[in-house]
């Protein structure tokens, strides 16, 4: 009943969240809220029990998610702004939000650093649904959109390689760092190999495969959480791994046509089986998140929010508006045609699944960050609401100038 009750409330909000421009991570994370620490009705101590499981299994569908939305040719035409705009924002994001939680509020610094790191990074989902009906310049549309595509994944990474280092127990920062770059090097050779041997596996078994026999979605999930759980036993990273294979899988056309191999691995049975993972996977898609975000609700501890978890909140949404507003002062210089969009640039800022799914990262690794969790719920909640309030100015303002 409670998993029929999150994927029907979550088509409701998604279809109400589409039409009233109000993203749906607020409905459902109220939702947990209500069914969790206020109510009662499901008791969060279970479900906190198989967090980790949950959040891997997340991370590997929204992994497939972020490959096969990623047009590696889109990108690359317009990648030199998206990336400056993104390196900017997350960087400046990243080191004030790190520094000022470290200083203010007493953090730990790599933790305080951590929590900028999550915080930093926009969600697809929601800026494209608030850009939709937007009158936007295109350039701006699509500078905004690719940022959250490369948050999505650039995000994941980052924390990861931060939690490696919060793991290391070397005695100085720069033999922790030394260290973790090293071990991030290797992680990365080896999800690079077992992601290419798996693409070329399914490569080969999808020709092979009679059509009636098969599944290709089932296949596809099989053998990446089969290829997560080697990388992992050998040292690398599954989440690196996977989102290779994801990249590769949903760029098979260009890369096909760069190398020119169209015609031996870029057959009729590839388009139809990519076409058929892909509807699947929106599908899928969309339940891990509805999940997920109900989820946050139902295991946020009520008593931890404290006036200090407001005050570092209310501290990080200051800090992140300040940051792309200076983001998009620079694109403006870069590009004029920024110029007259600048403002919903500087407050497109809503924060969503990526962010949820990090929040439980360290204590699926062990790392106990009192409140983190909580910060992150009120991060998304405040960013959603400064980015329905911006464009509700800016289209307050449009119709004034017209």
């Amino acid at each position: 009943m409670f998993l029929g009750a999150i994927i029907l409330i979550g088509y409701i909000a998604n279809i109400f969240s589409e039409k009233s421009k109000i993203p749906e991570s607020l409905f459902m994370i109220i939702i947990g809220l209500l069914v969790g620490p206020v109510f009662g009705i499901v008791d969060p101590t279970n479900l906190k029990s198989v967090a980790g499981i949950f959040s891997v299994i997340a991370m590997i569908i929204v992994l497939i998610d972020s490959g096969l939305e990623f047009d590696i040719s889109l990108i690359v035409k317009k990648m030199l702004h998206a990336t400056i705009f993104t390196v900017i924002v997350n960087l400046l994001s990243t080191v004030g939000i790190g520094l000022a939680v470290h200083y203010l509020f007493g953090w730990n610094i790599l933790h305080a650093m951590l929590l900028g790191v999550v915080s930093s990074g926009t969600t697809t989902v929601m800026v494209q649904t608030l850009l939709e009906g937007l009158k936007v310049n295109k350039d701006v549309k699509h500078l905004l959109i690719l940022e959250s595509i490369i948050n999505d994944t650039t995000l994941i990474i980052i924390s990861v390689s931060i939690i490696s280092l919060i793991k290391q127990h070397s005695q100085t920062l720069f033999d922790s760092a030394l260290v973790t770059a090293k071990n991030f090097v290797v992680q990365l050779a080896i999800a690079s190999v077992f992601a290419v041997i798996s693409f070329i596996i399914w490569l080969e078994l999808s020709k092979r495969i009679p059509a009636h026999k098969k599944k290709e979605y089932v296949f596809v999930l099989g053998l990446l959480f089969l290829q997560y759980g080697i990388v992992e036993f050998f040292g690398g990273s599954g989440v690196i791994s996977v989102l290779f294979f994801s990249l590769l899988l949903g760029n098979l056309h260009p890369i096909s046509k760069f190398l020119n191999l169209k015609e031996k691995y870029y057959t009729k049975m590839h388009i139809r089986s990519l076409k058929s993972i892909k509807v699947i996977q929106l599908d899928l898609s969309f339940f891990i998140k509805t999940f997920f975000f109900i989820f946050l609700g139902i295991i946020t501890d009520l008593k931890a929010i404290s006036l200090k978890v407001v005050l570092i909140t209310l501290c990080l949404i200051t800090i992140i508006l300040l940051t792309r507003y200076i983001a998009a002062r620079v694109m403006t210089r870069i590009d004029k045609k920024y110029k007259k969009d600048a403002f919903i640039i500087s407050t497109m800022m809503p924060r969503g699944f990526v962010a949820t799914l990090l929040a439980f990262l360290p204590f699926n690794e062990g790392i106990i960050i009192p409140q983190f969790p909580e910060i992150i719920l009120f991060s998304i909640f405040f960013t959603s609401i400064v980015s329905i309030v911006g464009v509700m100015v800016f289209n307050i303002r449009n119709a004034k100038a017209e």
